[in-house]
Parts: structure tokens; sequence; C-alpha cells
């Protein structure tokens, strides 16, 4: 069922070019740092969202790591400044976003453990920046 999610996911978001007021100043700072941007939309009663940011997001280990390659942006998905191409219903879920070109690289729906997420920014940044 994940992967099943993932897929759509993915294939759904990547057509669409993002447009969105606070893209362009993260944009701006992730071109300049050589990043790519990390967009984590939440919900204020998920509690899989609440789990997903204590371990991994809070974490320092994990923090620092994401900083080192991400712009992160926390956005509710209930937030007006939200892009359209970004509402989903399944929370928390997480687009990893070219800076230059606003696509969506890669994307997901629900909980993750922290191992297996940071492994996937991890592919994903190798892949943009190789």
């Amino acid at each position: 069922m994940y992967t099943l999610l993932r897929l759509f996911f993915v294939a759904l978001m990547s057509m669409a070019t993002l447009h969105a007021a606070f893209l362009d100043e993260e944009s701006a700072k992730a071109v300049k740092e050589k990043k790519l941007i990390l967009v984590n939309i939440v919900s204020e009663n998920c509690p899989y969202c609440k789990q997903m940011t204590k371990e991994v997001f809070n974490n320092p280990t994990y923090r620092n790591k994401i900083d080192q390659k991400y712009v992160l942006v926390v956005i509710d998905q209930m937030d007006p400044a939200l892009p359209d191409d970004l509402h989903t219903k399944y929370t928390p879920a997480n687009a990893i976003l070219s800076p230059t070109r606003h696509t969506i690289l890669e994307g997901y729906t629900g909980y993750m453990d922290p191992t297996a997420f940071m492994a996937i920014l991890d592919e994903a940044y190798k892949t943009e920046f190789q």
C-alpha cells in the first residue's frame, strides 16, 4: 500500500510546476547553498506527524543532516499558502523540490522510520547533484 501511495503521489506531483510565495525565498536560499527544498506537510491532530517531528525533525543528529542538504519548510495542510499541487488528505507528507525548476522530485505520504527517511533524502540529493 505504501509503495502504491508513493507512486501515485510522485506521478501526480512530478507533472506540476509549483507556484507559491514562500517558495521564492526558500528557492533562492537553496540555490545559493546548493540544497534541495524539503516540504513537510503536517496536520494539527496527526499523531504520525508528531511522531516524525519528534523522531526526525527535532532529533539533532537527523536535523543536522537534513540542514546540510535541504532547506526545510514545515507547513500545515490547511495553510492557504500551500500550493494546490501539494494538497493531500494524508499526513505527514513530504515533498522534495528542485529549487530551480519548482518541480517535485520525490514525494511520500505517511510515517517513515528515521533511518528509511534519511536514506531517501540522501538518495534524492545524490541523484539531483551528481
